[in-house]
């Protein structure tokens, strides 16, 4: 009984110290002692101080939950650990799997710290992260290891399996064994690592375990499953000898071959290695479906006899396995690797890598990358993927010492199909030829394509879930399956991407989306939409348009807008309803988008997502696809420029089908712009009031775009929809095509070369502007005829463009700086850093917010009331402000952004990012009303009073007045210390929310999550309630930040031109924990000294985008009289605009290598602290404190110490420096 009360007591011991982790004393921030192993909540916290320490080469993810709910936590150890890199192999080390077996699990915490401390310093570590994208599972079985004894060598079967009392090691798909070997749900470890296994595609793996001393490789079981004794040969079985053995020379007892293990004295393995089936047979084993199915070639060890030892023995394991780890892991880089690419250089994911003589075949990833381990030798080798023609390079000599280079370019059986010019930009893409802008009679009619798909039926929500994962699955090399959100019933929006490359931003390939199931009645777009999914996969490498479009093309679909409403209708309710919501909200999805960029007061999460989709992708074309009309239609009100252009396109799309031409009648619907060729038998579809999404992109983003009506019916019997397909598949595909009719180009910098990104596209006589992409391309459909072009950037240029009817115009655009004189630039600069000066004298800025317009719009408002205020001070000042959303909370309220600035069309990277804050509890409710009052004042002065005006122009300002709007409606005026409101509609305190790695944030915080990771942002203020004081980071028990100083020195900027705070003395002395008599010196405190708690967005600001934010507490009441807001504004207004010159100060400069190029991500250190990284640009800005400062520029592929200022001095007002790298080979 004792024991079970004690083993209940110590799992809440447990829960308790994961829930806190972050707020205790951490002994894990300190180097190892090798004397302790760490439980769950220790394990966790060693990991993220790793990430807190290193966050330049080391990043934490959690690849699942276990059966009890652990994080299977995988560190990532490699330069550039955010992103994913082309031809750098991923690396895998996996412990712990046997929860008894916890030898591995601290080894691999060790070696972490090894890499980690040694970069930078030992030549050989260095090698391996900057070339190797390492990832280690320190535990891949948490619960298993909670329930194990310290010192028990045998183990137990409760702690070696998972809390459902499963074998991880038994549990994969096996070879020779066709049934499920666990059932579902009874082993979310091993689901979740298959999939991390197969989404990543590792190279080489190493399995960590314990019980004895061999390294034993595959095949771990055999066709006959006899116990032991039975040699099971892979192909590749001499190479995984080598493997094996790589690791047992290098461990000084492995390599003996006699481990002495107490169980069996006299067991032995030559040279310390073992085939696995000969050893004992192991059905469902990790290691042999690595091999078989994830791409990856995996050797597994026995690190010990004994399972746990007592910890007094890790140092000691730990010393007999570094070597052999190191060694091991460095076999990633031999046998052949290189590229399989089209013959215009685009990288060919899933393409197959055979070797003659071997019959185990491995596939390239994402970006066409593949790595082949072999042995040394020479081989014939071959690459193939579907649609292309094999290329096989014969006599391949592979050596020991590296990795032979072997790229493939592959030619498609079609392309000799293809005009030789089009689409020959600088930037690598596949060709595409389109002639005329409809198919000849030829193409246009039939023969057939070789594959129509015949399983064609009503799919529901679950059905066409399957169907697009089993597609994504079968044509993974030429699809992507991402959600671009959820509808208001939790279901998600799915949409298939369909091109080479899938998933991957890719130069010199326009995209194209397709939207369905509008209403939820209508069927015919859903369903037409997944048949064409298939239809394009299917007939991908045998139907000559069909290849050349995905290769040239990336195809966004949406099957499914509405799948709440779909979920309502049956079969043959022809137009039915369907579009209600959950919250019995009749909301017809295809009108009431909103009206304005700012939206309306109720987003339905549906539209939300959408819209945000269509913001962030580079969409050239876009049609919704329905039924209830045959024809296309595009938006009423557009310029007469753009008509041409709409009415061109949608003639070459529906002139294609002779059917069509003999059923339409032309000149009797052609009255309406509305509707071009087409007919149908219900015009309550061609909506005339409200605005669709077709209107919506075109006034707000650069997409063109359609409705394509290919039935009269909304839900046909299933029988009828192959009869529409057939008729009507054409006109989709010749939509694909008409993306290609564009005029396209790039926008660069004639000094740099680089594309500028964002850059705006105007055609001379349209309001309708495209933007370039992050490569600086652009496409922008024109119909034939003469055109001006202008890029909007600075240095702006005007191109004349003749658009030729069947030739497609590349009008690349050079921009370079402003034609400004450089004694008058130099004298402006001046002038500003000398206003700075004044600014920051004793009464500079009183004197100055003194001046200044008084906006006089303080009182409390509603959620409505503030949108409503937004929305007209935008649409009052449209030359400096853009309010944007950044998403909605939980009952859908919009989180708004609202952005301030002299240069809204044309950012420049030189001016500061400056971002204020308030709401994070909707109980503190002076912050929103201060910040309101504040973006009114600026607007209201802005080219009245010179010196607002130049701070505005010279800086980007984003304000985010409420970011809890739902727990803002909840507060209640006049109530000092209640908390209502303080969570979110959910429960949650966002502000112990922002933990990074986390799967499960609330909308509110991801919103802000998104907003702080974009970067940019050199400073941060946010306004809460119930005391008077700044605090500065950090809110959680940890080190003191890198850059205190800085920190101290923004808080005290604040409190001391605050009219009462800097005196120390809040005198709150109502309320819970409240002393009137507590002092803050100076007003300022560490933010863990006041309220000691982790996910605080300051911390996330901090860790993330290393952008300094400072807590304000401007009162002790949180919700105070409306009558007292006016006073409060007084106190705080100038500490305000403080901060704004603060963000104008600070240290400010350029990177550049020895050419004069700049030099991106460069890591500026000040005083040997990491607080900025370069941008694009080169351009770095941070903030610091008066006083004498050392700086250090450091650069991958650069030498180390680029350059180091030893005296750089800054006073009250900046300082700015050009900082120039000069390139040095460094010493392998």
């Amino acid at each position: 009984m004792m024991s079970n009360v004690w083993f209940t007591l110590s799992r809440l011991f447990a829960i308790l110290h994961v829930v806190h982790y972050v707020t205790c004393t951490p002994e894990s921030d300190s180097e190892e002692t090798y004397n302790k192993y760490y439980n769950y909540a220790g394990l966790t916290r060693r990991l993220w101080s790793f990430v807190e320490k290193y966050p330049h080469i080391c990043s934490l993810e959690s690849v699942g939950k276990s059966a009890e709910g652990r994080e299977l936590w995988v560190m990532r150890v490699t330069a550039h650990s955010e992103r994913n890199e082309p031809g750098k192999p991923r690396f895998r080390y996996v412990g712990n799997m046997h929860g008894d077996e916890a030898v591995s699990r601290q080894v691999l915490v060790y070696l972490t710290e090894y890499l980690l401390t040694r970069y930078g310093t030992d030549p050989r570590v260095t090698e391996l992260v900057n070339s190797t994208d390492i990832y280690i599972m320190p535990s891949m079985n948490p619960d298993g290891f909670e329930k194990a004894t310290e010192g028990d060598c045998t183990g137990s079967s409760a702690a070696r399996q998972n809390a459902k009392h499963v074998d991880l090691n038994r549990g994969f798909p096996d070879q020779f064994d066709q049934l499920p070997r666990v059932l579902e749900g009874d082993a979310p470890e091993v689901t979740a690592v298959m999939s991390w296994i197969l989404h990543k595609k590792f190279v080489l793996s190493g399995n960590l375990h314990g019980g004895s001393v061999v390294a034993s490789y595959p095949f771990d079981d055999s066709s006959s499953h006899i116990a032991s004794g039975v040699y099971s040969h892979s192909p590749d079985d001499a190479l995984f000898r080598y493997l094996a053995q790589t690791y047992a020379e290098n461990h000084p007892i492995m390599k003996e071959g006699r481990p002495r293990c107490p169980y069996d004295p006299d067991e032995g393995f030559k040279d310390g290695i073992t085939n696995g089936a000969a050893w004992y047979d192991v059905p469902g084993g990790m290691q042999d479906f690595s091999y078989l199915q994830g791409n990856c070639f995996e050797v597994t060890f026995e690190l010990s006899c004994c399972k746990y030892p007592f910890a007094s023995e890790l140092h000691t394991e730990w010393k007999n396995n570094r070597e052999a780890l190191l060694t091991y892991m460095e076999k990633v880089h031999m046998g052949v690797n290189g590229y399989v690419m089209t013959s215009a250089g685009i990288g060919l994911p899933g393409a197959n890598i055979s070797v003659a003589g071997n019959n185990h075949n491995i596939t390239t990833w994402i970006f066409g990358d593949y790595f082949r381990l072999l042995l040394p030798g020479t081989y014939n080798i071959t690459a193939s993927s579907s649609g292309y023609l094999p290329k096989t390079v014969n006599n391949v000599t592979v050596t020991e010492d590296k990795a032979t280079l072997l790229n493939f370019i592959l030619n498609t059986s079609s392309e000799k199909m293809q005009m030789p010019g089009f689409l020959a930009s600088p930037v690598p893409s596949t060709a595409f030829t389109p002639t005329v802008r409809i198919f000849d009679n030829q193409g246009a009619s039939t023969p057939e394509p070789l594959v129509h798909p015949q399983d064609i039926r009503h799919h529901s929500y679950l059905d066409m879930e399957l169907f697009l994962q089993q597609i994504n699955t079968v044509h993974s090399s030429i699809t992507h399956l991402y959600s671009i959100g959820q509808s208001a019933q939790g279901r998600e929006l799915y949409v298939m991407e369909i091109s080479t490359n899938a998933g991957i931003d890719q130069p010199g390939k326009p995209e194209i989306v397709f939207v369905g199931n509008l209403h939820g009645s209508d069927a015919v777009g859903k369903e037409m939409l997944l048949i064409l999914v298939e239809y394009l996969c299917s007939n991908y490498g045998s139907e000559a348009l069909v290849t050349r479009l995905v290769n040239s093309t990336r195809v966004h679909i949406l099957p499914s807008m509405n799948p709440d409403g779909y979920e309502m209708v049956f079969e043959g309710k022809i137009n039915s309803g369907g579009v209600r919501y959950s919250s019995n909200q009749n909301t017809d999805l295809s009108k009431n988008f909103p009206d304005q960029s700012y939206g309306e007061d109720f987003v339905q999460p549906e539209k939300a997502a959408v819209m945000s989709w269509i913001k962030t992708h580079s969409f050239v074309l876009s049609a919704s696809v329905l039924g209830g009309m045959i024809g296309v239609k595009y938006p009423n009100s557009v310029d007469s420029l753009d008509e041409d252009v709409f009415k061109l396109i949608a003639e070459a799309c529906f002139v294609v089908s002779v059917k069509l031409v003999l059923l339409m009648s032309f000149q009797s619907i052609r009255p309406s712009s509305a509707l071009v060729l087409g007919f149908g038998s219900r015009n309550t579809h061609f909506y005339s009031s409200g605005i669709d999404m077709q209107t919506w992109a075109y006034r707000n983003t650069g997409t063109l775009g359609f409705t394509i009506g290919l039935s009269c019916d909304l839900y046909p019997q299933a029988k009828d929809l192959l009869t529409y397909w057939k008729r009507y598949h054409v006109v989709l595909l010749q939509f694909i095509q008409q993306v290609h009719f564009s005029v396209r180009g790039r926008v660069t910098d004639v000094q740099s070369g680089q594309g500028i990104v964002n850059s705006t596209i105007v055609v001379e006589g349209s309001r309708h502007h495209v933007h370039t992409s992050k490569s600086g391309q652009y496409w922008r459909p024109l119909a034939p005829g003469a055109y001006k072009i202008q890029a909007f950037a600075p240095g702006a240029v005007v191109v004349p463009v003749r658009v030729l009817e069947t030739q497609v115009e590349q009008v690349d655009i050079g921009l370079s700086p402003e034609p400004l004189a450089h004694s008058e630039g130099q004298l402006e600069g001046e002038e500003f850093q000398k206003l700075l000066e004044d600014l920051s004298s004793t009464s500079g800025l009183e004197q100055l917010v003194q001046s200044l317009l008084p906006g006089g719009m303080l009182h409390y408002r509603t959620y409505r009331e503030r949108s409503d205020f937004l929305q007209e001070l935008t649409l009052t000042f449209p030359q400096i402000t853009r309010l944007y959303s950044l998403g909605h909370s939980w009952e859908f309220r919009t989180i708004w952004a609202l952005e301030i600035t002299g240069n809204l069309e044309s950012p420049q990277p030189t001016e500061p990012k400056m971002r204020y804050v308030a709401g994070v509890h909707g109980n503190a409710a002076v912050g929103p009303e201060l910040l309101l009052e504040f973006a009114f004042v600026l607007c209201i002065n802005y080219g009245g009073n010179p010196t607002i005006t130049k701070l505005v122009d010279r800086s980007r300002i984003v304000i985010v007045p409420c970011v809890n709007p739902d727990g803002r409606e909840l507060a209640q005026e006049g109530k000092c210390f209640s908390t209502a409101g303080l969570t979110n509609a959910h429960g949650v305190d966002l502000d112990t929310d922002f933990l990074s790695g986390s799967l499960s944030v609330q909308p509110e915080t991801r919103a802000m999550m998104d907003l702080i990771r974009e970067g940019g942002f050199s400073l941060s203020v946010n306004l809460e309630g119930g005391s008077l004081l700044v605090t500065y980071p950090y809110d959680r028990t940890t080190q003191p930040a890198h850059n205190e100083e800085t920190l101290k020195y923004l808080a005290v900027v604040y409190a001391g031109n605050h009219l009462g705070m800097h005196f120390g003395y809040p005198g709150c002395h109502i309320g819970p924990g409240r002393n009137e008599n507590i002092q803050f010196p100076g007003g300022i405190l560490r933010g863990a000294e006041f309220s000691n708690h982790s996910g605080s967005m300051k911390d996330y600001s901090m860790d993330v985008s290393l952008c300094p934010e400072i807590t304000v507490y401007t009162g002790c009441c949180l919700y105070p009289p409306a009558e007292q807001l006016l006073s409060l504004w007084v106190e705080h207004r100038t500490s305000l605009f403080a901060m704004l010159l603060e963000v104008n100060k600070g240290l400010s400069g350029v990177v550049r290598d020895k050419e004069g190029q700049p030099v991106s991500d460069a890591v500026v250190r000040v005083n040997g602290s990491v607080l900025v990284h370069s941008d694009t640009q080169g351009y770095f800005h941070t903030l610091l404190p008066p006083g004498t400062h050392q700086l250090e520029i450091h650069a991958q592929g650069f030498q180390q110490q680029l350059w180091k200022v030893d005296q750089v001095v800054l006073a009250a007002a900046s300082k700015r420096t050009r900082v120039k790298c000069y390139e040095h080979q460094l010493d392998k």
